[in-house]
């Protein structure tokens, strides 16, 4: 009877030990809900940001009606707006860059023209109108994806040379490039900048190794633009730095 019950006993045993380990390998038919911004969460569906908008606000589009008093380049000497006439308000009208020389040839200084657009920020902060679309004598210039510029896989770098004249400064003063005597202007990056401002002066020669900047087709320059090089090396006083 004793033997009996031990068996017994044992068997029990067993099988306890053997529910306790199903329990702990049995996987899980119920995971824990991932926590909000973890691995699990729902991705916004594309076109849409995080905050349900879609991406790219609308812009509405107001007509304006005037003649084109001026145009006027940016701080690379490329046109990119004019002003209008529009009653007694004198507005500044943005363009793309590529539509330069196909606006300055239609619709030229005195031209009675109607433009599309909205009013935006510029990048100085001051409000300007954006065109989308212009209408000058019949025609419309519309607003169009620029070309990518056509740049020779195996372009090498031409060497300048010249002595500074002056210094490219942007609107808050800071320096941002070379002004040299013979029409070149040098762009350097801010690192550059802050390493070898001291070693810059007006009159000192300097010998430049890089690429020079060639506008994309439409684009229209201001007469007399100076040639901007985007530097690989520069040389002051016998000294060669590489600026890559």
């Amino acid at each position: 009877m004793k033997s009996q019950i031990k068996k017994t006993a044992i068997t029990a045993c067993f099988a306890l030990m053997s529910i306790v380990t199903l329990a702990q390998v049995r996987p899980n038919d119920n995971p824990p809900t991932p926590p909000a911004g973890g691995p699990g969460e729902m991705l916004p569906r594309p076109g849409r940001n995080r905050g349900g908008l879609e991406g790219g606000a609308l812009k509405v589009l107001t007509s304006l009606n005037g003649k084109v008093i001026a145009y006027q380049t940016n701080d690379r000497y490329i046109y990119n707006s004019f002003t209008l006439q529009n009653g007694s308000q004198v507005i500044t009208v943005r363009f793309p860059e590529q539509l330069g020389k196909q606006l300055m040839s239609a619709a030229a200084k005195g031209k009675s023209v109607t433009v599309k657009g909205f009013t935006d920020n510029g990048p100085d902060g001051v409000n300007v109108f954006q065109m989308a679309s212009l209408l000058v004598d019949g025609t419309q210039i519309v607003d169009t994806p620029p070309t990518a510029p056509v740049i020779p896989v195996n372009a090498q770098p031409g060497t300048f040379t010249g002595k500074i004249s002056d210094f490219k400064r942007d609107q808050g003063g800071a320096i941002r490039g070379l002004n040299l005597d013979n029409k070149i202007q040098v762009d350097l990056p801010p690192p550059a900048i802050e390493q070898l401002q001291s070693l810059l002066k007006a009159g000192d020669k300097v010998k430049v190794t890089g690429i020079k900047e060639i506008p994309p087709s439409g684009v229209a320059l201001e007469t007399g633009a100076p040639t901007i090089i985007h530097p690989e090396t520069i040389e002051i006083n016998g000294q060669t730095y590489l600026l890559r």
